[in-house]
């Protein structure tokens, strides 16, 4: 398993967990790596998703006379584009009469963006280049695309278009922490005589802090205030190797639902009931067995209660220890747990994120599995398909308790998450993350519908017997040192100390000393 890059053929590239990665670069564009990485920890090779199948050639605004070739070896290089100092690969220009040099980073400068007017994917440059060219025309208003402008980089296609010609009655994705979607603004226009109240009103970019000029577009959002440079947005979304969408302020209304697929997406949408229906024998068998498994892991924390007097620290098993004790104890009161976790609906949309699939609305929390954990399927023996039926459970269950109250948390909802994850564990899946993470929700559950209070006044007691102990190790201290002291001091009126000849002379001229000066 892993990825064959042609820049590395000495070993395959496999997605790397944050601690491996940090702190580097990527070896393709520079910048330091953030999210989704491939790397060899053996070579410290690391190279960002969105860099990992980069064009082999491009038609690039900043050189129209020319294609620009990928050259997928690192090496110190200026780009003619931002004339900086780079070291990764570039796209050059083969001519020798050209020899034009550009970077990843400005070649190919946002996530790609699927515009529902255009069959290729498109890239937003918030200025075309330095080199004096001569600018695309844009599709809708025939002008020179200089600036704030999407355009197509695929050789002999040379589509472009101004933002706000493809985005002035449009709305945007929006951050995850707001409901709406940010809808572009176009810049302020700026009248020869302004109040000295408008002076005032200086807006701020919320996503750099920077102030934002009045006559440059920027997105928004009514309901919460929103507001933020279209770079900034652009620059935050460039890694985690999932496109933008453009979508109309029609299908956001409601009031017609706007296609973005291309031809050849629309013959291959898959669903989750689909995907379940397509298991072939291999994998029901494999699925089942981890279900076999799963049933022998809870019988064994079954039996574990009936002997409570034992010891379970020899235990392989994650689940039998102190942060399950009051969760298994509530099990013997016959908690309901006949229902299932609904991870995924039949009518839920099969994406592909990275080598794996799962649904749509699960592909973030992947997303930050991947980021932040690496493969935790590595070491599982199973085969694709299985694994992708894994990761929907496991991103199912995290999606589940990162979005459900305390207050909400049920035995029986504790029951079934903690059933996913041991099918998840039995798997041979990394996720002792996830296992953690279980065990602070169970703690903080039984702390909140505890009625007696008894789980935070045994937590208060082991913190003041805790206070007791550090008092009473320094009383000892000074015990033991007055207790050294006082046998010193014995010691030496019972002449049982070693006399020192040179400390007796000093004491002894010290005495003359006195005596003379009297």
């Amino acid at each position: 398993m892993g990825y064959k890059h042609p820049s590395h053929p000495k070993h395959a590239l496999v997605i790397c967990a944050k601690g491996d990665y940090e702190n580097s670069q990527c070896t393709a564009c520079g910048a330091s790596c953030n999210g989704i990485t491939y790397g060899c920890k053996e070579c410290n090779f690391f190279i960002d998703y969105a860099c990992l199948d980069l064009p082999g050639k491009v038609s690039h605004p900043c050189h129209p006379p020319h294609p620009l070739s990928l050259i997928s070896e690192a090496a110190p290089f200026t780009c003619a584009a931002c004339l900086r100092q780079h070291h990764g690969f570039r796209f050059l220009c083969l001519d020798p009469a050209c020899c034009f040099t550009i970077g990843v980073h400005c070649a190919l400068p946002s996530p790609p963006i699927v515009l529902h007017e255009h069959c290729h994917v498109v890239r937003f440059f918030d200025q075309v280049g330095r080199e004096k060219v001569e600018p695309r025309l844009c599709d809708t208003c025939r002008q020179p695309c200089q600036s704030s402008v999407m355009c197509c980089l695929t050789v002999d296609c040379h589509f472009a278009l101004h933002l706000l010609c493809g985005c002035s009655s449009c709305l945007f994705p929006h951050p995850p922490c707001h409901r709406e979607r940010l809808k572009l603004r176009a810049p302020m226009k700026q009248e020869e005589e302004e109040d000295d109240n408008d002076n005032d009103l200086v807006e701020y970019c919320q996503a750099c802090n920077q102030e934002i000029e009045a006559t440059i577009p920027v997105f928004h959002c009514d309901n919460c205030k929103y507001i933020a440079h279209v770079k900034c947005l652009f620059s935050q979304a460039k890694r985690g190797g999932m496109k933008l969408k453009i979508i109309s302020t029609e299908a956001q209304d409601g009031e017609k639902e706007v296609n973005l697929d291309t031809e050849e997406e629309k013959d291959h949408v898959e669903t989750f009931g689909d995907f379940v229906k397509s298991f072939k024998d291999r994998e029901k068998l494999e699925l089942e067995d981890v279900c076999k498994k799963r049933v022998a892991e809870i019988i064994k924390v079954l039996a574990w209660r009936k002997n409570v007097e034992g010891s379970f620290s020899n235990s392989n098993s994650p689940f039998l220890d102190e942060a399950f004790l009051e969760f298994r104890n509530n099990l013997q009161l016959g908690i309901e747990h006949s229902t299932s976790l609904a991870v995924a609906s039949e009518d839920d949309r099969i994406v592909k994120m990275v080598e794996y699939k799962v649904t749509q609305k699960l592909a973030p929390v992947l997303k930050e599995v991947f980021a932040n954990y690496g493969d935790v399927s590595a070491e599982a023996t199973i085969s694709s398909e299985a694994k992708n039926m894994v990761f929907i459970m496991l991103c199912g269950t995290i999606r589940s308790m990162a979005t459900t109250k305390i207050a909400d948390v049920s035995e029986s909802l504790l029951y079934n998450w903690w059933k996913y994850i041991i099918f998840v564990h039995l798997s041979k899946f990394k996720i002792q993350f996830a296992i953690d993470r279980l065990k602070v929700v169970m703690r903080a559950h039984y702390n909140l519908q505890d009625r007696n209070n008894s789980v935070a006044k045994r937590e208060k007691k082991i913190m003041d017997l805790s206070e007791e102990i550090k008092v009473n190790k320094k009383k000892l201290n000074e015990l033991e040192k007055k207790l050294e002291k006082k046998d010193m001091t014995v010691k030496r009126e019972r002449g049982e100390l070693p006399v020192d000849k040179n400390l007796m002379k000093a004491y002894l001229n010290n005495a003359l000393a006195w005596k003379w000066e009297r």
